[in-house]
């Protein structure tokens, strides 16, 4: 059985956001390769993914991007942790492809919740800890094969929807090395 790629969202109980998004959320479709969020910039929406997915990216000394985390549809893209505390974001989110969002303002969402969950930044900021923490140790306990092999095995879903260069990116493998581990297991090629 696949697991959630964004573990947090079994730690956290986001019913009352995600209905707050369907309620009162403003539609707002985001065309391939447009920001949500620039790097550096202070987080002005919770959006809540309809379609599509986005990534989180950073930009790496020589320009190139980073994919350092997804949110597929029906999960949230935001940065919450900087956005809590009103410091400029230290990844980017960018549609992947066309994506529908139902946004609400920050600040606003933030309010309405801790109004209804007291505990919810703490419990929060918790779940995103040990989610980031699991994902972190992989890169130092697992082999390029290993991390690659895992995450199939465990989201299969979003590895037939995100593109190969994406994914590669997101495992810290390069986009070669990852295509012969893909042909090493028997794997077909997802085009870019």
């Amino acid at each position: 059985m696949a697991e959630l790629f964004n573990s947090y969202r079994s730690q956290v109980n986001l019913t009352g956001l995600i209905e707050l998004c369907e309620g009162e959320g403003k539609p707002v479709i985001y065309e391939k390769g447009e920001y949500l969020l620039h790097q550096g910039d202070i987080e002005r929406h919770i959006s809540l993914v309809k379609s599509g997915y986005c990534r989180y990216t950073c930009l790496k000394s020589d320009g190139s991007e980073a994919v350092v985390g997804l949110a597929m549809t029906g999960e949230f893209v935001t940065d919450f942790n900087n956005g809590v505390r009103r410091i400029p974001a230290l990844a980017s989110q960018v549609a992947s492809v066309r994506t529908e969002v139902l946004q609400l303002p920050f600040v606003y969402a933030l309010e309405k919740l801790c109004q209804s969950e007291p505990n919810f930044l703490y419990i929060a900021s918790d779940a995103l800890f040990r989610m980031c923490y699991t994902r972190l140790l992989d890169l130092y306990i697992l082999s390029p094969a290993e991390r690659y092999c895992k995450f199939i095995d465990a989201y299969p879903d979003i590895a037939s929807t995100i593109k190969t260069k994406e994914l590669a990116s997101y495992l810290q493998i390069s986009h070669q090395h990852l295509l012969r581990i893909k042909k090493s297991q028997g794997k077909g090629d997802k085009s870019d």
